[in-house]
């Protein structure tokens, strides 16, 4: 723990060098965090090598965008367990994951004026006649993954111009277990506030086929998961890095045979199930234009 950075602003970074003598350029940095979060950042440091390994911390005077919202390191069972309701095959065996080092995420997904800013187009297909034909803070839709991975290299190179990512980290699409993490907030029901049974209450936090229209709607308006996370049940479907395939070898999968990349979080036209926060039955491939998928970016260790 980090219990001696006195400073509450900025960011702390930690690194790790094979001397204690190591030139600047020999310490590699392993996990940032705000520094007034030092107390819960903790961290896991396996031993790669049988040599010694020497650890430093630095504090920055950098401030991360305010919409960001940091995550702690932890762990959590991926995947659903075979008694959930309405789930898929290929959301099990469940695993125990671990996420050795926090990171941040937005509080929204990506909205078509954010897109529109850093790539000068808009692809979204999806339309709220209530909000006008460009809707501001409508999710962007219509988005390719490597589409969605050129606004978070865009948004990268400008964030960093402007001194605001910490060494080692970048913003980008989160891997599949990332985005579970953060769905699912510490909680182990089918939503991030609760079971399946209690999907009564799934249009107080996400936008699918019962309360929306069949029409996007503006980000931020329904209750946050409990980490603060608007949208991630529902509204449009979020990319993730990762290829589609099974848990574990020779377990099943929806789809193969083609690039198909992970999506998940369901969307404003979906069934209550696919909002699911194991749900990962809607793969697509990575140059499909698809209405329903949008992305949300992650400010974590570069990859």
């Amino acid at each position: 723990m980090f219990t001696e950075i006195h400073s509450g602003k900025g960011v702390a970074v930690l690194y790790r060098a094979t001397k204690a003598n190591a030139a600047l350029a020999e310490w590699q940095p392993l996990h940032a965090f705000p520094a007034k979060e030092a107390a819960q950042a903790k961290t896991l440091i396996r031993s790669t090598d049988p040599g010694q390994a020497f650890f430093r911390v630095e504090h920055r005077e950098m401030e991360i965008h305010p919409d960001m919202v940091w995550v702690p390191p932890g762990q959590f069972q991926m995947g659903s367990p075979l008694e959930e309701a309405e789930r898929y095959a290929d959301e099990g065996p469940q695993q125990q994951r671990v996420l050795p080092v926090g990171f941040w995420v937005h509080k929204y997904e990506v909205t078509q004026e954010e897109y529109i800013d850093l790539m000068g187009s808009n692809p979204s297909f999806g339309y709220n006649s209530e909000a006008g034909e460009l809707a501001a803070n409508l999710p962007v839709d219509s988005v390719t993954w490597e589409e969605a991975k050129e606004y978070c290299r865009r948004l990268n190179e400008r964030e960093s111009k402007a001194g605001r990512v910490p060494p080692g980290y970048e913003y980008r699409l989160p891997t599949e277990a990332e985005w579970e993490y953060v769905a699912r907030a510490g909680t182990g029901g089918a939503y991030s506030f609760g079971n399946s049974d209690r999907v009564d209450h799934l249009s107080e936090f996400g936008w699918w086929r019962e309360n929306s229209g069949e029409t996007p709607m503006p980000v931020g308006q329904l209750a946050p998961n409990p980490w603060g996370l608007y949208d991630i049940h529902g509204n449009v479907f979020e990319w993730c890095l990762d290829d589609y395939d099974a848990y574990e070898e020779g377990g099943f999968v929806a789809f193969s045979g083609a690039d198909y990349k992970v999506i998940r979080g369901g969307s404003f036209y979906c069934p209550a199930t696919i909002l699911r926060s194991a749900c990962r039955i809607e793969p697509q491939i990575s140059d499909f234009r698809n209405w329903l998928t949008g992305l949300r970016v992650f400010l974590a260790p570069k990859r």
